[in-house]
């Protein structure tokens, strides 16, 4: 065993006769006989660094060490294998498939030419490929990201909703206030027309009797325009609850349309407008099952807005044609009109469109007819068309056409079979009923 001691130059000195380590000032002359007493002269050492050193494979760690004039190894022999597992297996969730292989070169040379991948004391060299992206085809989506991109899809689509939705639902509320808007003004006109020739013919301020007639006649036709006003209110409240109209009955197209007819003459004349019927004998003979209100109050709206629309135009004529197309009753009402612009056509059919000023402005009403008779041919198993005009000749106007399913080849006969029309058939079951 050596005695080594740390001298003020920085050296060691090693004694081979003691087990034990001083500390102190350099040998001087004055000591020199106790000294030789002792044995012989003690010498300085040097320690290097330890450094990673590489055997092959083999990671040993090493330094040199300085004993007077003799220079020594000192080292430990490293498990390189079992070492490098237990480094991979630290950073194995960032990088699996990473490798550590032995760089015997000078460290900072290599470190030079791979920056980042030396590590920082041990001369190995880090081997790892960066993550390639994946190919998402449907053969490689593990159930994870299946659900993962199912939920994502999802997410989308429900907001997509929800954005749609709430956009609608503004609309209908810009909508409805424009529509309550428009009923306030439609109500104040007949209600102001009301108050004031009621008074003046309670208080006797008119005593022209055909002054008188005409007053009374005003207030008759401000009362149908108010009933019909809140009818269509009321029954497109009714739908928009769910509410189903009663079943129909089976009927001919001649006895539908014969009532119903003229109440829409009476409603054309007000405006001194004529209503032309076109109704084949074929056709008239044709049975369906209807709801006879619900169609009557669908014609009545067309024909409404056809003396209103048309009001100002030369041909005072409102047509009313039938006609048979396959399984359907083909109903078409036209006007000679200015006609409807493109840009109004693509909202003909939505409800609440018109607000209070509209309505000031252009013809008297609230925007809820079409709307309402397009859902009651709807709830009748039929539909309602905006249709172009037939002709050149018939250039302006507005025309609209009714579908209604008839029954598959119904007729109306007699006892014989042979086709009896609707007037015949109303004689016939009168006179029964009579003689019963």
């Amino acid at each position: 065993m050596y005695n080594n001691s740390y001298n003020s130059n920085g050296t060691f000195t090693v004694s081979p006769e003691t087990k034990s380590f001083t500390k102190g000032p350099p040998a001087s002359s004055t000591n020199t006989r106790e000294t030789a007493a002792r044995g012989p002269a003690p010498f300085a050492a040097a320690e290097g660094l330890i450094q990673p050193v590489w055997f092959g494979n083999e990671l040993v760690l090493a330094r040199r060490v300085v004993l007077g004039d003799q220079t020594f190894i000192q080292g430990c022999w490293l498990d390189w294998a079992a070492l490098k597992r237990t480094l991979a297996a630290g950073v194995s969730d960032l990088l699996p498939e990473m490798d550590l292989v032995p760089a015997p070169e000078d460290p900072a040379s290599v470190r030079a030419r791979n920056p980042g991948r030396m590590l920082a004391t041990i001369s190995a060299k880090l081997i790892a490929e960066p993550p390639a992206f994946t190919n998402f085809s449907s053969a490689e989506l593990s159930p994870v990201r299946l659900s993962l991109l199912a939920a994502w899809v999802g997410l989308g689509l429900a907001s997509l909703a929800v954005a749609i939705l709430l956009r609608g639902v503004l609309a209908l509320s810009e909508r409805r206030a424009a529509f309550v808007s428009a009923v306030t003004h439609e109500l104040r006109t007949p209600l102001t027309t009301f108050r004031m020739y009621s008074e003046m013919l309670a208080e006797g301020m008119v005593q022209d009797e055909s002054q008188q007639r005409h007053y009374l006649t005003t207030l008759k036709t401000e009362a149908d325009r108010l009933f019909h006003l809140i009818e269509n209110v009321l029954s497109y409240a009714r739908l928009e609850r769910g509410r189903r109209r009663a079943a129909g009955c089976t009927i001919t197209v001649g006895e539908l349309l014969t009532p119903i007819a003229a109440r829409l003459r009476e409603r054309a004349e007000r405006d001194d407008m004529q209503l032309v019927l076109d109704l084949p004998e074929d056709v008239a003979h044709r049975t369906l099952t209807t709801d006879a209100g619900a169609i009557e109050q669908v014609l009545v709206n067309l024909v409404d807005n056809a003396c209103k629309y048309a009001a100002a135009a030369a041909d005072r004529r409102i047509h009313l044609q039938l006609s048979t197309e396959g399984k359907w009753l083909r109903v078409r009402v036209s006007d000679h009109g200015p006609g409807i612009a493109t840009a109004e056509a693509r909202r003909l059919f939505q409800p609440f469109t018109k607000s209070a000023s509209e309505a000031a402005q252009t013809a008297p009403g609230v925007g809820l007819g079409l709307a309402l008779s397009r859902r009651l041919a709807g709830e009748l198993g039929g539909k309602l068309q905006f249709a172009p005009r037939g002709n050149v000749s018939e250039a302006t106007g507005a025309a609209f056409v009714l579908f209604i399913r008839l029954e598959a080849g119904g007729y109306r006969t007699d006892a014989s079979g042979h086709r009896i029309s609707a007037i015949a058939h109303r004689t016939s079951k009168r006179v029964a009923d009579s003689e019963s």
